[in-house]
C-alpha cells in the first residue's frame, strides 16, 4: 500500500501561494466556520442574490454576487436534490444504497458515483487507511444522526470489525462489487465535497465570478467578494459557540473544510463520544485534536482530507499535508493551540 513518501512532492517557497476557495458554516446547528464579512459594508456590487436550503442533513447556503438570475441558485438546488438521491447512504434506491444491499452481487452506478470511489481510494492509501469509506458498518451501530446516548457493546463493535476494510471493494469501470455481504459504504465524508466542486463548476461555466457555496462544513468561494476583497474566513473555536471564532483566514478561490468532534457528538459518564470513527477498531478518534482545516483548490480533496488528517493525529497528519503540493491545513489541539502547515496564510 502507498505510504506518504510513495506520494511526496517537496513543497519550495513558490509552492507556498494558491489561489484559495472557502466556506464557513452559516447556521448554529451546523457551523463549522464562521464567514467574517466584517469591512465588506458599502463593497457590494449592485445585484446579488443568495438562498437557503435543506440537504444532506444539514442547512446549505448559497450566495452570488453580480447576477439576479434566481434560476442558478434553483438549479444548484435541483442538483443537490438529485446527488442527494444518488449518493445517500439511507435513501432507497440510491447508487451507495442499492451497493450496500446488493448481498455480494455486482451493482452498475453512474459516473458521479464511480468517481467520488475512485478518489476515496486515492485517500485511502494516501492516508494509509485512516480515510475509509466502508466504515458504514461501524456508523450504522453509533448511528449519532439519532443517538440519545448509548454506546454501543464492544462486542456488536467488534463483530463489525470484519465487515469493514476497502480491499473488500472493487471497482471495475462503472461496476462495483463488495467481497463480503455484509459489508457496505458510506460516502458522507467525502460527498459534499464532491458535490460543492460539481456546483461551482456550473456556475462558472454560466458565468459567475464571484459568490460561496456553502454545504454545511464545506466554503467553497468562488472569485473574491465585491471590490476584489478576499474573503475572510472566521475557523470555530471547538467546542465554543457558533460565533466563536478562534482565527480567520483570507482566501480567494480556495476551499476551506474543517473536520472536529464538535460537529455531532454525545456526552455519556463525563466522556464524549463523537462521529468521527477509527476504521481499524470502530470506535471515537481521540489523540488530542480538536479539529482539522484544510484549505484547498478541490474541495473534495479537503473534505476526506480533514478527516484523514483527524484520524491520523497531529504529528502523521502534518506529514501527509507536507507531503502534498497545494494543500495547507491548521490543526487545533485540546489546548487551543493553533498548529499551521509550512504554506499556510496566517492572518495579521
Amino acid at each position: 500500500m502507498p505510504r506518504f513518501n510513495d506520494y511526496r512532492h517537496k513543497k519550495t517557497k513558490s509552492q507556498t501561494h494558491f489561489s484559495w476557495i472557502g466556506l464557513a458554516k452559516m447556521v448554529p446547528a451546523m457551523l463549522l466556520l464562521s464567514l467574517c464579512l466584517s469591512g465588506c459594508r458599502g463593497q457590494n456590487p449592485s445585484a446579488q442574490i443568495s438562498d437557503v436550503g435543506f440537504y444532506f442533513d444539514t442547512v446549505v447556503e448559497l450566495r452570488l454576487n453580480g447576477t439576479e438570475d434566481q434560476s442558478l441558485i434553483d438549479k444548484c438546488f435541483e442538483k443537490m436534490g438529485q446527488y442527494e438521491a444518488l449518493l445517500s447512504r439511507t435513501r432507497e434506491g440510491s447508487d451507495v444504497w442499492r451497493i450496500n444491499h446488493s448481498a455480494g452481487e455486482p451493482v452498475e452506478v453512474s459516473d458521479d458515483t464511480a468517481a467520488l470511489i475512485t478518489l476515496a481510494e486515492k485517500y485511502y492509501e494516501l492516508s494509509d487507511g485512516a480515510f475509509d469509506i466502508t466504515v458504514a458498518p461501524y456508523v450504522a451501530i453509533w448511528d449519532f444522526t439519532d443517538n440519545p446516548g448509548k454506546v454501543p457493546a464492544a462486542a456488536s463493535i467488534a463483530a463489525a470489525r470484519i465487515h469493514v476494510g476497502f480491499p473488500l471493494l472493487h471497482l471495475d469501470g462503472n461496476t462495483v462489487t463488495l467481497d463480503d455481504p455484509r459489508a457496505s459504504i458510506d460516502l458522507g465524508g467525502i460527498a459534499k465535497g464532491y458535490i460543492a466542486d460539481r456546483l461551482k463548476e456550473y456556475l462558472v461555466g454560466e458565468g459567475v465570478t464571484s459568490g460561496f457555496i456553502n454545504l454545511g462544513g464545506n466554503m467553497l468561494t468562488i472569485g473574491t467578494k465585491p471590490g476584489d476583497v478576499s474573503w475572510n474566513i472566521g475557523i470555530r473555536r471547538p467546542f465554543g459557540e457558533a460565533s466563536d471564532v478562534i482565527t480567520t483566514v483570507k482566501v480567494n478561490g480556495l476551499s476551506v473544510v474543517t473536520s472536529g468532534p464538535y460537529e455531532r457528538y454525545f456526552e455519556k459518564d463525563g466522556k464524549i463520544y463523537h462521529h468521527i470513527l477509527d476504521p481499524k477498531n470502530g470506535y471515537p478518534v481521540w489523540n488530542g485534536l480538536a479539529s482539522v482545516t484544510i484549505l484547498s483548490d478541490s474541495s473534495a480533496d479537503g473534505d476526506a482530507l480533514s478527516t484523514s488528517c483527524f484520524v491520523l493525529g497531529l504529528d502523521r497528519g502534518m506529514e501527509l499535508i507536507e507531503s502534498l503540493d497545494g494543500i495547507e491545513a491548521l490543526f487545533i489541539t485540546d489546548d487551543m493551540q493553533l498548529h499551521y502547515s509550512s504554506g499556510f496564510p496566517i492572518s495579521d
